[in-house]
């Protein structure tokens, strides 16, 4: 029967409300099974990779900072995954990206023109924090869609983070209000609030110890080994704003 064709007369439509049911349910139940099919092919890449790189799973979570427990509990199927912040911390331990761990790889993006408007640089206090708009300039990079239309760029200048982003980097970043608060590991944009009103742009690696959030910086220069506390900083700063968290980088060649 084709119920669509009656559906403008007057005629019980009971059976096709039946098939739309079914429909509906045999629907369900093939997501279902699909999402099960997927819990199960991450569990054996992570197994597998585990096998690989002879990792267990109690020595891989403690320098990750993270249960082994929710490892076990996810390779003997009594959990139905981890969350994005544990494969993050194992990633890094592992020194792999993410997606190798998970299978899912990142989305290809296109390039997005980022402007660049302003720089960060340990030790230099600004009047503003960003430059006058006649003198941005675009970048581009590759951007994830959901941070499209959300990304800023800032130049990477001094030597305090020159471990990740040498001297000429243009830091690629993401207002906190546009993603998410910081965790320990992240990368964020700081501004440093001095008492004459000037203000320190800067990189940072944000990490918590004991319930307290420290800013390090990742430097080869004995001036820039000493991490902030970001609630105890220095007498001459008012008070220090963790503005937004770093999503990339990009290092151009000078022609």
């Amino acid at each position: 029967m084709n119920c669509l064709g009656y559906h403008d007369r007057e005629k019980n439509t009971s059976e096709c409300d039946f098939q739309a049911i079914n429909h509906i349910k045999m629907g369900l139940s093939g997501a279902i099974r699909l999402g099960m099919d997927k819990v199960a092919e991450k569990r054996e890449r992570l197994r597998a990779f585990m096998k690989e790189r002879g990792l267990k799973a109690s020595r891989w979570a403690k320098p990750a900072g993270v249960s082994a427990n929710s490892i076990y509990n996810f390779l003997n199927g009594h959990s139905e995954g981890l969350d994005a912040a544990t494969y993050a911390k194992l990633a890094r331990v592992a020194d792999v990206p993410v997606w190798m761990l998970t299978g899912e790889h990142p989305d290809i993006s296109a390039p997005t023109a980022v402007m660049v408007s302003g720089f960060v640089e340990a030790g230099c206090w600004q009047v503003a924090d960003e430059w006058d708009e006649s003198q941005w300039y675009p970048v581009d990079v590759p951007i994830p869609p959901r941070f499209q239309r959300r990304a800023k760029a800032l130049e990477v200048r001094g030597k305090s983070m020159n471990l990740d982003y040498p001297e000429g980097s243009i830091a690629i970043w993401v207002d906190m209000l546009d993603f998410r608060t910081p965790k320990d590991g992240d990368h964020v944009i700081v501004y440093a609030h001095a008492r004459d009103d000037t203000i320190e742009a800067t990189i940072k690696e944000y990490r918590v110890s004991d319930g307290k959030a420290w800013l390090w910086p990742r430097s080869t220069e004995p001036e820039h080994q000493a991490p902030v506390n970001v609630d105890e900083p220095a007498e001459y700063v008012k008070w220090i704003e963790v503005k937004g968290i770093v999503i990339g980088s990009y290092r151009p060649r000078v022609f």
